[in-house]
């Protein structure tokens, strides 16, 4: 057991304190579905307000020592019980040495992680949004996000890692739904629903905003842009604000309800083919999304409004990539 977080309780619910790591070469499913959280309370944070701006200006002064000290993966900006900006300092165990109780007058809190991994592997009929997919030279399962537009033609949205395998796939490479992980047998052939069309690189070596990849849909595949929870997400995208009430249909955890508890995001990831430091990211709790859940797409709870593209997690907290910039690289809009 992981001793208790230092994070507001005020503010955010209790998160679990078992830390498991789930490496995206074999994690278990699960099915449950988790409801709602609440934080009724809680003030939101806009990344236009003057403290807000402020505290991420100090936070990303700041960002590129901390990485440097082992056991800090990264940071974002969250609340206080009275609604201002803090700075969170993300790490992989409790009584990291270096974590600041301040940056630059700002107060900084811990928030103790444990390692955060890509969320895919461990995953005939008409295709909904928000089930099981992959690309068909690899026994994995991540999530169809969502259907998107680009240049008058449909695409199907998920990560990089769920279609493109990490950098290896090449254009044009077959992609399943359900993915291979969960054929029947366990990595028996599943039906094609696509094809890669194209995918922002992972760079292993630097910074990155986005994990994703589009393909294009297989003419014998039926398909509906709705989503498996009931839902169809709207072409209008929500910037993400603390306290955003959001939900999200994947793969593994199904529908499941949150609010953003941190913006601004900077956070090291694992994935098999090594970790790579992700800027400008969405955190949620670690209940929101869970192994096999890459690629969901985190719409409002109100309105279906896309705010993010799920990608990675640990226990401890979930991390989606902001929508808008995902939409800008493919020059898509959701339909």
């Amino acid at each position: 057991m992981r001793r208790p977080l230092r994070f507001n309780p005020v503010l955010f619910i209790t998160l679990v304190f078992a830390i498991s790591i789930l490496w995206a070469t074999g994690c278990s499913r699960d099915e449950s579905i988790t409801g709602p959280s609440r934080t009724g309370d809680a003030q939101a944070l806009r990344l236009d307000s003057p403290a807000v701006m402020a505290a991420m200006a100090a936070q990303d002064r700041a960002t590129p020592a901390l990485l440097r000290q082992s056991g800090i993966l990264g940071t974002g900006i969250s609340a206080d019980a009275a609604g201002k900006p803090v700075i969170l300092v993300y790490t992989e165990r409790a009584g990291v040495a270096g974590v600041p109780k301040n940056i630059d007058g700002i107060p900084a809190q811990e928030f103790v992680t444990g390692k955060v991994v890509a969320y895919a592997k461990p995953g005939g009929g008409t295709l909904q949004m928000g089930t099981s997919t992959g690309n068909d030279n690899e026994c994995a399962s991540g999530t169809l996000s969502c259907v998107v537009i680009k240049g008058g033609t449909e695409y199907f949205l998920s990560n990089n890692h769920v279609f493109a395998r990490e950098n290896a796939a090449s254009i044009g490479e077959r992609i399943d739904a359900p993915g291979r992980y969960d054929g029947h047998p366990r990595c028996a052939q599943t039906p094609i629903a696509a094809t890669l069309s194209d995918y922002q690189p992972i760079n292993f070596g630097g910074n990155n905003t986005i994990d994703a990849a589009i393909a294009r849909p297989d003419p014998g595949r039926a398909y509906t842009s709705m989503s498996a929870g009931g839902y169809d997400p709207s072409s209008t995208v929500v910037s993400p604000s603390v306290g955003l009430a959001v939900k999200k249909q994947g793969r593994t955890s199904g529908l499941t309800h949150a609010t953003v508890q941190a913006i601004n995001v900077t956070i090291t990831v694992g994935y098999s083919a090594g970790t790579a430091v992700f800027q400008n990211q969405i955190q949620t709790p670690g209940s929101f999304i869970r192994a096999g859940d890459s690629g969901s797409l985190m719409v409002t709870e109100t309105g279906a409004n896309p705010v993010g593209l799920c990608f990675a997690g640990s226990s401890q907290a979930s991390f989606a990539n902001p929508i808008g910039p995902v939409l800008s690289r493919f020059a898509a809009t959701v339909k």
